[in-house]
């Protein structure tokens, strides 16, 4: 049998990220492995805080890890924004792995700049430094790549670029890392990593059969970290509710595993009206389907999902596919998922995933706002059965306050009104406290290292309604003409009809 490899995020460090100028979140396994103490099973932490205060500016940078450790361009749509433009934006992870007898630590660096004008965004600057475990962490080894293609056009005027390091002698038997001039200049052309790219893994699978440990080991990181944002590494961002809201889709957010093969994913489920998914799928979404059923009568009682063949179809390419339609079966009826409520909809989707982190030791599950249309006690009780049993790694960010009663004082980070440290844990809580209390006792009254609510804000509020209120009544003149008012009348007839619908 196969050793599983295991990677887990230790650290997370991001800085002119979004609303973050500097922030740092310690997930649960970050003093037991650095201590050499041992790899902790009990990996859950929640991110608590006010609107704004960069629970979700954790997520995207996450999100970013994701896509440059699986050799990606970073999406310019989406994280442009996020980049500050006067100051360097760098997202710094520390994470553990291990397979069988080999155990590192590596720590893994990315300057970020936004080029307007291409609208791309460029890795400017990577670093990589590993640990090998022996009795002790030893043996540390560093790599630092300043990309100059991302600022020169002409490729030609660098002839010498070479990796930068302490232990550059270390590395002898990996060319490239020497000459680095052709991996610089498609690595900028594409906008990926320098390390994280097909062209890399390829050229170390070249270099496997040479008997060297630091070969090895560089071969072993960079593999191993590029599989897990490949296959075990999930982000499920906050845009996905508006899929649901919208009765559109069902993000199903899936890991499968088979002797075979490991997908993972989103697949949408479409709700509003009949979908279509290739046939070859079709077995995928049966399997997963099941899985979720299986859970589901624990969390929903009398419910069951059922997916239905409507027809069969052959596209121009030649391709079948599969009309489906997808039902809710509870206490004898049968209707369309689309008319379940958002919360049940935000359950299947995350369900699948939720499984997966549940069983599987190699799973790392991000989730923003988990707590979105789903009950609190039950999300209370979801999570401390996490807590107890859950054999993968889980991160997630929440406005709801039951969690805080069901995780550990160390499983919970709060974010803070200070943007130069976004993220603490809470300080001075006694066994018998009760966490949610004490935590809208320190939002109230203060006495943490931060403050935790900016009070500003509800001194401002009941002045600012007043002041949008008069806004609100002021006399002004509108050219009510035929036109406008035909609109008006129009779109009052699409209200009416949606309402009649959902009735």
């Amino acid at each position: 049998m196969d050793q599983k490899i295991i990677v887990r995020l230790m650290k997370t460090e991001i800085h002119n990220f979004k609303n973050v100028s500097s922030g740092e979140v310690k997930y649960m396994n970050y003093g037991s492995l650095n201590n050499g103490s041992g790899f902790c099973h009990s990996d859950i932490v929640g991110i608590y805080g006010q609107n704004g205060s960069g629970k979700t500016a954790l997520v995207e940078a996450l999100d970013a890890l994701k896509h440059i450790l699986s050799g990606e361009e970073l999406p310019y749509k989406i994280f442009s924004g996020l980049i500050t433009g006067n100051k360097d934006t760098r997202i710094v992870s520390l994470f553990y792995l291990s397979k069988g007898d080999d155990e590192y630590k590596v720590q893994y660096e990315v300057k970020l700049t936004a080029d307007v004008s291409a609208e791309k965004i460029n890795l400017a600057e990577e670093k990589i430094v590993y640990w090998r475990k022996g009795s002790l962490w030893k043996s540390e080894r560093d790599l630092t790549f300043s990309n100059p293609y991302y600022d020169n056009d002409d490729i030609l005027t660098h002839q010498n670029l070479a990796i930068q390091s302490r232990h550059m002698s270390a590395f002898k038997d990996i060319p490239f890392l020497g000459s680095m001039q052709t991996l610089a200049a498609v690595s900028a052309q594409g906008h990926i990593s320098v390390f994280f790219s097909k062209r890399v893994q390829k050229a170390l699978g070249d270099l496997e059969n040479k008997n060297s440990d630091e070969v090895k080991h560089f071969t072993n990181i960079i593999k191993w970290l590029m599989r897990f944002s490949e296959v075990d590494f999930h982000v499920i961002k906050v845009n996905q509710l508006g899929d649901i809201n919208g009765n559109e889709c069902i993000p199903l957010n899936m890991h499968y595993e088979n002797e075979t093969s490991i997908i993972q994913g989103c697949l949408p489920l479409f709700i509003n009206g009949q979908g279509e998914l290739p046939e070859d799928l079709l077995s995928l979404f049966k399997n997963t389907i099941e899985a979720i059923n299986i859970a589901i009568k624990a969390i929903i009682p009398n419910l069951q999902i059922e997916l239905k063949e409507k027809a069969r179809l052959e596209k121009n390419d030649g391709r079948k596919w599969i009309q489906i339609e997808l039902y809710s079966c509870r206490d004898g009826k049968r209707f369309l998922t689309r008319y379940e409520s958002e919360g049940i909809k935000r359950i299947i989707s995350l369900l699948s995933a939720l499984i997966s982190v549940y069983n599987n030791p190699a799973v790392c599950l991000v989730v923003d706002e988990l707590d979105s249309g789903i009950f609190e006690y039950l999300l209370g009780e979801l999570l401390g059965m996490m807590q107890e049993e859950m054999r993968g790694q889980l991160i997630f960010t929440s406005h709801n306050l039951r969690a805080l009663e069901k995780l550990d004082t160390q499983s919970i980070v709060c974010s803070t009104t200070n943007p130069d440290n976004r993220y603490i844990r809470l300080t001075g809580i006694n066994k018998n406290n009760n966490r949610r209390d004490f935590y809208i006792r320190a939002i109230a009254i203060g006495g943490q290292k931060e403050e935790l609510y900016d009070e500003k804000d509800l001194q401002a509020m009941s002045y600012a309604f007043r002041k949008a209120g008069k806004k609100t009544t002021e006399k002004i003149e509108l050219p009510f003409t035929e036109e406008i008012r035909s609109k008006m009348e129009r779109s009052s007839e699409v209200s009416e009809q949606g309402q009649k619908e959902a009735k």
